[in-house]
């Protein structure tokens, strides 16, 4: 505890220990008198409360301060492979089933709000994406899913996706 003597006042620089100490000591004695102490106490008692509140909190923001380790983005696993001309894009991660329509699946990333639907959800798996190799029309032409997290399964997933396109969409290959 420190202490310095102003004109008319005494300003005194507390630990949080001793802060919450002398707060205790004031209120056992408001409480042994039987809160017939002086009109000043309950004004020094508030005060010592919210300043304890407060000190508390800035020792919390600091500590979290120095215990936050940089965090880097960090990105899913994410492999690309080419089968049957095509270019297949696989992403691992939590996946949810947001079809409405049972015999179609399409699958979403999870989160918190679409969690709670009547929908499967696959986590830890691939989403197994065939990539459209024309700059028009829809960004990919075939999706799917794996069961689990094996990337041997990524590959069937694709040959199955991409034996059930349309012949006519198989991109030509340069120089012909």
């Amino acid at each position: 505890m420190k202490t310095q003597a102003m004109s008319s006042a005494l300003r005194a620089t507390l630990t949080l220990r001793e802060a919450r100490a002398l707060h205790d000591l004031a209120m056992s004695g408001a409480k042994a008198l039987g809160y017939m102490a002086p009109s000043q106490t309950d004004s020094v008692i508030a005060a010592l409360a919210a300043g304890i509140a407060e000190l508390d909190r800035k020792q919390a923001d600091a500590r979290a301060r120095r215990n936050v380790v940089a965090k880097r983005p960090s990105y899913p696993p994410m492999m690309n492979l080419t089968v049957g001309g095509f270019t297949i894009s696989a992403h691992k991660g939590d996946w949810i089933d947001i079809s409405t329509v049972p015999d179609l699946r399409f699958w979403s990333a999870l989160t918190d709000e679409n969690e709670t639907m009547q929908s499967e959800i696959r986590r830890e798996a691939w989403r197994v994406l065939v990539l459209n190799p024309s700059p028009y029309g829809s960004m990919f032409l075939a999706s799917d899913c794996t069961l689990s997290a094996s990337k041997s399964e990524v590959e069937q997933v694709a040959q199955r996706l991409v034996a059930g396109l349309d012949p006519a969409l198989v991109p030509e290959k340069e120089g012909q």
